[in-house]
């Protein structure tokens, strides 16, 4: 009993000293207790740089949600790469921005071709994965969702443009999010801030709308003052050099970002106005169905399943260890993930629809045992998968069990066929 509550008075004494930092004494007595196989990764923090989110869900008796955040080693103003993160964020407003160009009788269905006329641009004119054989808006955001395509993450970035983009997401409220790089490690990163033409076109490929060239005016810095990992790094030369790769150009979001990020848009209907995305409800359900969908389960774009098994993007909860999912199974994750240089996250919202269970869970890790960046031998299935999983399921276990008073109605989230 004695050394349980020291190390409640240490935690709170760690919590209250750094303000950056959250620390919820909860979620520290549940990894202590439940989770003692991991004690590697959450008995030191700092080295793996890990940080979790779990929020409770309690609806009223008008099945309005109310939220409770725990935290463990929250702190935006620790650097951590946020890798695919960021398509969140880029395929919400790709949506808002074409609902600015409906007066051109475009949608996200349209189609959509890229022109190229500066530096790593690239012409695109057809997309033979789609139903239609031509790129749109809506495809590249599906194939964003379902397995994580820097390809189409591109090509929507190029559609936004370094200015819009920032300006839309400061206006949601974060003014700390840069996403500056396209994600195409072929590419320097400044080049990503001059965009390409883009053009519209009808079904008989008339051209309903062009966006000319775009050159940026966005001119932020990175928002940390150290954004460097790794003791060592591989350039772009594939030269070894032995100091920490320097990330100060790359793209940044910080973990309570994306959770927020994703909050807003799963209880869409069920927030304050002025915190709604200008989004249609059949956009909340596109988004939606894509977030939650496996693979296997897209004809438009249709993948190879021993690839792209079930749990491929799905780290909570599955551990990406899953390759079929039953079809009995009532549980869906709707998220979103990142995984590079030995970064691993997972911003997701869980729901059992028949039993009645839904809770938020974000989690960020750095599992790059060799602390050398851009190697490719990282400890994802060793280390980080592993704890997903496991943390996932015993939030689950936990919601199972909780004792509610108004049983949620989650019908909104049931939104695949049996």
């Amino acid at each position: 009993m004695k050394r349980i509550k020291w190390w409640l008075l240490l935690s709170v004494f760690v919590c209250v000293s750094t303000q950056a930092q959250k620390k919820s004494l909860y979620i520290d007595s549940l990894l202590r207790s439940e989770m003692p196989s991991h004690s590697k990764l959450w008995s030191n923090p700092k080295k793996y740089k890990l940080q979790i989110i779990y929020t409770q869900i309690t609806r009223d008796k008008n099945n309005a949600p109310h939220f409770k955040n725990y935290y463990w080693h929250v702190d935006s103003t620790r650097f951590f790469y946020p890798a695919s993160l960021v398509k969140l964020p880029v395929s919400i407003a790709a949506l808002e921005k074409i609902h600015s160009l409906e007066k051109y009788g475009i949608d996200k269905n349209t189609t959509m071709i890229t022109d190229s006329v500066y530096a790593c641009q690239k012409k695109v004119y057809k997309d033979t994965t789609s139903e239609t054989k031509y790129p749109s808006i809506a495809h590249y955001v599906k194939k964003m969702f379902l397995v994580s395509d820097n390809y189409s993450f591109a090509r929507t970035y190029e559609f936004l443009g370094c200015d819009y983009l920032h300006q839309t997401t400061e206006r949601w409220g974060f003014p700390n999010i840069r996403i500056t790089n396209r994600l195409d490690a072929s590419c320097k990163a400044d080049t990503a801030k001059i965009t390409p033409p883009v053009y519209f076109l009808s079904e008989k490929k008339d051209t309903l709308y062009k966006q000319a060239l775009t050159f940026y005016t966005y001119n932020k810095p990175h928002p940390l003052k150290i954004a460097k990992a790794g003791k060592a790094h591989t350039n772009e030369l594939g030269k070894r050099i032995y100091t920490p790769k320097d990330f100060s150009t790359h793209n940044f979001m910080s973990l309570a970002n994306c959770h927020e990020i994703l909050r807003r848009l799963v209880f869409y209907h069920h927030i304050e106005e002025k915190n709604k995305y200008r989004l249609s409800t059949e956009d909340w359900t596109f988004l939606m169905r894509y977030l939650g969908m496996y693979p296997r389960e897209s004809l438009y774009p249709a993948y190879n399943e021993k690839e792209y098994y079930d749990s491929f993007k799905k780290f909570i909860y599955y551990g990406s260890a899953t390759p079929t999912i039953p079809s009995d199974s009532s549980v869906r994750i709707f998220n979103i993930v990142g995984r590079a240089y030995g970064f691993l996250s997972d911003c997701a919202y869980v729901v059992d629809v028949k039993n009645k269970i839904e809770f938020m869970l974000s989690v960020t890790m750095y599992v790059n045992e060799r602390d050398i960046i851009g190697t490719g031998k990282y400890e994802y299935n060793q280390l980080g998968l592993p704890f997903m999983k496991d943390l996932g399921t015993l939030l689950y276990r936990i919601e199972k069990n909780r004792k509610i008073k108004y049983p949620a109605d989650l019908k909104e989230f049931d939104l695949f066929a049996k």
